[in-house]
């Protein structure tokens, strides 16, 4: 399941992708005056536009390291200005790469925080031990982000609520659910 707009993506966990966090993907030019359109992963924009500098990975040539000058939401996009890209040409060069920021440049997460890509790959069971599957994508519906846990063809739908997470460890990369009534019906 993913959210409209969007094509399905399987993220690598934190260890495997490095010290590099990808925040979204540059997927259009917006207007002639070199800014691009970036659809990020997670709507709270607020961390990208606090960040000086970005990485644009296209592999695979060596990942870029670009100024933001401006950045500013616009409908379910972030619009960014890069130093060095003023005219539709040079913003339609970035279409289709990734924009990325190294973990260290990130603010930490805040005490009943977490970000979405520590999520990504985590082992998830029930509090009887029944496995689910793995965190393989996070949704954010507005109300409450989900998990999108995956084993094999089976699909369930997490809510990251108080309810239905009982533990969640990202050290261990294990998360425990207390389903409630209905939740692991198909």
């Amino acid at each position: 399941m993913c959210p409209a707009g969007r094509t399905p993506e399987t993220a690598a966990p934190p260890s495997a992708a490095g010290s590099l966090i990808e925040l979204g993907r540059i997927v259009n030019r917006h207007g002639i005056r070199g800014e691009v359109r970036l659809k990020p992963h997670n709507p709270d924009v607020s961390a990208i536009t606090a960040l000086p500098a970005l990485l644009l990975l296209r592999p695979p040539a060596a990942p870029q390291h670009r100024r933001v000058i401006a950045a500013r939401p616009h409908k379910q996009f972030l619009l960014l200005q890069f130093e060095g890209v003023a005219t539709a040409e040079a913003a339609e060069a970035l279409i289709g790469c990734a924009v990325a920021v190294a973990r260290a440049d990130l603010p930490p997460a805040g005490p009943a925080a977490i970000y979405h890509v520590d999520l990504i790959g985590c082992a998830v069971r029930t509090t009887a031990g029944d496995v689910l599957g793995t965190v393989r994508e996070v949704l954010v519906t507005g109300s409450n982000d989900v998990c999108v846990v995956r084993d094999g063809a089976r699909e369930v739908l997490i809510p990251l609520v108080a309810d239905v997470i009982a533990e969640l460890d990202t050290a261990t990369r294990t998360i425990v659910v207390h389903p409630l009534p209905g939740l692991l019906e198909t």
